[in-house]
């Protein structure tokens, strides 16, 4: 089943800046977790998909943390095309430090500590 992309991008359109950093970081956990199993190589590549779909939509509307973004979109970009598995392993650990660092840069947990 194919993800209904539009459906996808309306909803993240929907949200706060902070907002939508956090799904990306969601999203770039998600990566993580699924590359780390062996049963993921038809997941992954739509987590990355959507991980993508997400840094484009975010670069399209705001200039905070531009440089980052970029940087981000174009380490996903070179990891659509890998399907060996040893370099998915690797990937598993680049993005769960760039799901922190996208958080980081939400201030959604900030946020929290003020209640």
């Amino acid at each position: 089943m194919t993800p209904n992309w539009n459906a996808i991008e309306a909803s993240f359109l929907n949200q706060s800046i902070p907002q939508q950093l956090g799904e990306l970081a969601a999203s770039l956990a998600r990566l993580k977790s699924w590359s780390q199993k062996n049963a993921s190589h038809e997941i992954v590549p739509v987590l990355l998909a959507e991980s993508l779909l997400y840094v484009n939509l975010l670069q399209q509307q705001t200039h905070l943390h531009h440089a980052e973004l970029t940087q981000l979109q174009e380490l996903l970009q070179g990891w659509v095309n890998q399907n060996n598995s040893t370099e998915i392993v690797n990937l598993a650990a680049i993005v769960a430090a760039w799901s922190q660092r996208v958080l980081d840069m939400s201030g959604l947990l900030q946020e929290c500590g003020k209640y």
